[in-house]
């Protein structure tokens, strides 16, 4: 990024800060400086805090203590682009699920393909952008639960009892490493305490008759030494879409969770948790309605030579005059099951503290039945996933005693596998004529990925004010596929094979401490994604290269001495090479149908931008703030994109599911009606940007592949009183209508969209 680049940018982050409002990157009670060394030292040993201080701690301008480098340490003081939510927050705005808080952060996006488990992550134009079905699956970005890395198993876990979220922007590979290129989302839970009992109960009911219930029960078994934390939750909703078919049915759906965690501290130097953690998910069907828009499949078998062809809004018409209706002849059903189990050992002494995770993972997931989206009998498919992962990471690290030199030093192990075993048959309808429930495609496939790193960080005071920090992260990574394809009974060819990579990424930050509470800081990082095994004999090259960036960073962080205001603002500029993509492409020769994917590598491309975070408290009892994001994410250098069979140029082209901007607002009144009572008024407002859905958005450039920009009202009012939490909430309140992306699962209706809705709804909760 040039100078004079850079000027632009710092112009644009100073005339936001004073034009736009915008959010707290974090949460948490009034506190002294001393008070706050205090809180630090509670979070570094993970105590639980008093859980009614932090059901009220709704100050958006005050601070929260994050683990966003392995230690706790104020958010001012962490020299990374980060956005966070405390469990005030996580309560307060109605938060389950990774769309929830990504609204509220800068220069992050998400795709939704009609599952709770299938969101395609985008971070500063980041995004993996491969098929949710890849296997081995290997993510853009770490996703960790209380340490525990869990993005090889899903994407969206809903999650109860959460203490933090952090979601942290550009490459984390030091800390959060296997393939965290665009950055991580660091889940911190609450843990069991061993000193008190206590609980919760809560309910809420909200639209489409959606019933939410969920339980959280702590228990000290042995005073200061064992204690048990039970969590559950139980989630059933009628969905916002009905089948008219005959055979009935819709996108209804149950949800279901369950926690259990065993804390020992037999000394005040030792903590060892085991946790082991179930969810499960029934969906009636993939949440979509069709657009009218044919997309290739569409084209390639249905209307093969057609001029000018048209959707058949077989009865339910299109998006978005119909938001609510399909019409499909057979049932769908789609379920995901989830669990993992993980050991966490801590040890302090006075010289080190040693940390050690050990963890394992499965995931499974099923799609079966209608795949062409219509009331006509065309086709449809059984697809079982399964995955599973283990892997351990030990970490020492020195004492936060306040030494000139402070450093973390680690290595970890693990071992994804996985198979998907799908087969499409005919429908009595089928374009060809064919025998109905005559299998003509399928596909058995299985992998894995072995890798193993070595990290090390250190932090050295060259001033009381001027810290550099060097860190790196060492990775080797083996993938190896099997694959066995069939179209109409002609065999396509069968795949094993295998590649090994390596990699070394670099971190390095100066960081300034202006003032008390006022820091600036400057941040290169590497960042890499380790390359693959292509899983289908059609394709030329039998493997891809790795992704790697380097990222440039410079931010500054500040609270007012007066904690009125808390602003953050970044600047950045990253630099891809081989950035890997996605193709897909559908061949018909006669009654033949071939469909095949895979990976290739773009040349180049860049990604820069700002990101600004703030709150301003007017009065003690009114604020103020929200986000603003402004992202420039295009392809360099792409000449031979690979697009549905055809050799594009997208050189210089916006690159898929990064929008321009991405902007929030908030304004938060808290009073007290009557004595013992606190209260709230709370309205939100998000905006995300147009953007392309992949790559065949940039050929056509035509809705829905180009999906519009949107945004969003909430309203949310509540009250504590004593041990009873209250609250109202209206989530997109003016029922604007809109999509986060389109693809392709019918036929003849042409591609899907998940429509937007209203959802309004109340929740009590009773702590004890």
């Amino acid at each position: 990024m040039n100078r004079k680049t850079l000027l632009r940018y710092s112009a644009l982050a100073g005339v936001s800060a004073l034009a736009c409002a915008t959010q707290a990157i974090a949460h948490t009670a009034d506190a002294s400086p001393k008070d706050e060394q205090a809180q630090v030292e509670n979070s570094a040993q993970d105590r639980t805090s008093d859980p009614k201080v932090d059901r009220i701690a709704s100050d958006d301008t005050r601070e929260i203590v994050v683990t966003a480098q392995r230690r706790a340490q104020l958010a001012t003081d962490v020299p990374i682009s980060l956005t966070a939510f405390d469990a005030a927050a996580i309560q307060k705005q109605n938060v389950k699920g990774l769309d929830d808080y990504f609204a509220k952060a800068p220069n992050v996006s998400f795709l939704s393909t009609g599952a709770r488990d299938r969101k395609e992550i985008s971070i500063r134009g980041v995004t993996n952008q491969l098929s949710a079905d890849a296997i081995p699956r290997t993510s853009t970005f770490g996703f960790y639960i209380d340490d525990f890395n869990v993005s090889t198993g899903t994407v969206n876990p809903e999650i109860v009892d959460i203490k933090r979220i952090e979601v942290l922007r550009g490459p984390q590979g030091t800390y959060f490493g296997r393939n965290a290129v665009g950055g991580a989302i660091n889940i911190v839970t609450n843990q069991a305490n061993t000193q008190r009992f206590e609980g919760e109960a809560s309910a809420a009911y909200s639209s489409f008759n959606t019933i939410d219930v969920s339980g959280v029960l702590n228990t000290p078994i042995v005073r200061d030494k064992v204690a048990l934390r039970l969590v559950g939750r139980y989630e059933h909703s009628d969905g916002n879409i009905k089948n008219i078919n005959p055979i009935g049915g819709g996108n209804d759906s149950d949800y279901y969770y369950g926690k259990a965690m065993l804390r020992f501290t037999p000394t005040d130097q030792l903590t060892i948790d085991l946790v082991g953690t179930y969810t499960k998910e029934r969906v009636g069907m993939r949440e979509g309605v069709p657009s009218g828009v044919l997309g290739q499949t569409a084209l390639a078998v249905v209307y093969p030579g057609v001029v000018d062809p048209q959707a058949d809004p077989d009865g339910v018409g299109f998006f978005p005059q119909n938001d609510n209706r399909v019409n499909f002849n057979r049932p769908q059903r789609v379920g995901t099951e989830f669990y993992y189990v993980t050991g966490r050992i801590k040890y302090d002494t006075d010289a080190f503290s040693i940390t050690s995770i050990t963890g394992y993972i499965n995931s499974k997931q099923f799609l079966q039945g209608d795949i062409d989206g219509s009331s006509h009998d065309y086709y449809y498919e059984t697809k079982p996933i399964d995955r599973d992962s283990f892997s351990t990471e030990t970490r020492i690290q020195s004492p936060d005693d306040g030494r000139a030199f402070s450093w973390t030093v680690g290595g970890m192990y693990a071992r994804d596998a996985g198979a998907i075993n799908q087969f499409t048959y005919t429908g009595a309808d089928n374009p060809f004529g064919l025998p109905a429930d005559l299998q003509i495609t399928s596909t058995q496939n299985s992998g894995k990925s072995e890798s193993w790193a070595i990290f090390a960080q250190g932090q050295y005071d060259l001033t009381q004010k001027l810290s550099f920090t060097a860190g790196g992260r060492y990775t080797h990574e083996k993938v190896t596929v099997s694959q066995f394809n069939t179209s109409s009974g002609n065999v396509n060819g069968v795949v094993n094979d295998s590649a090994s990579f390596n990699n070394f990424s670099p971190r390095f930050t100066l960081a300034y401490k202006l003032a008390d509470r006022t820091n600036v800081y400057a941040t290169a990082s590497r960042g890499f994604k380790a390359g693959g095994v292509q899983i289908n004999p059609n394709i030329n090259d039998t493997s891809y290269a790795p992704e790697t960036l380097w990222n440039y960073e410079l931010g500054f962080k500040t609270q007012t001495a007066d904690r009125k205001l808390l602003l953050n603002v970044a600047l950045f500029y990253m630099d891809w090479k081989d950035l890997q993509t996605e193709f897909a492409v559908a061949q018909v020769n006669g009654s033949v149908i071939t469909f095949y994917s895979g990976i290739e590598n773009a040349a180049s491309a860049h990604s820069m931008g700002v990101e600004l975070d703030a709150a301003y408290r007017i009065t003690p009892d009114f604020q103020i703030g929200g986000t603003v994001g402004y992202l420039d994410a295009k392809f360099d250098n792409y000449q031979n994109a690979y697009i549905n069979g055809q050799v594009v140029d997208l050189s210089d082209r916006r690159m898929p599911n990064s929008p321009k901007w991405t902007l929030s607002a908030f304004t938060e009144y808290n009073f007290t009606p009557v004595k013992d009572v606190d209260a709230y008024v709370r309205g939100e407002w998000f905006y995300r940007d147009m953007i392309y859905s992949d790559k065949a958005a940039l050929l056509y450039n035509i809705w829905p592949y180009r999906v519009p920009s949107y945004d969003q009202f909430n309203l949310r009012a509540g009250f504590t009183k004593g041990n009873l939490d209250f609250q109202i909430y209206g989530e997109n309140i003016f029922k604007n209508r809109y999509f986060t992306n389109a693809y392709e699962k019918a036929f003849a209706g042409g591609l899907y969209v998940q429509p937007s809705v209203r959802n309004i709804g109340a929740r009590v909760t009773v702590h004890f």
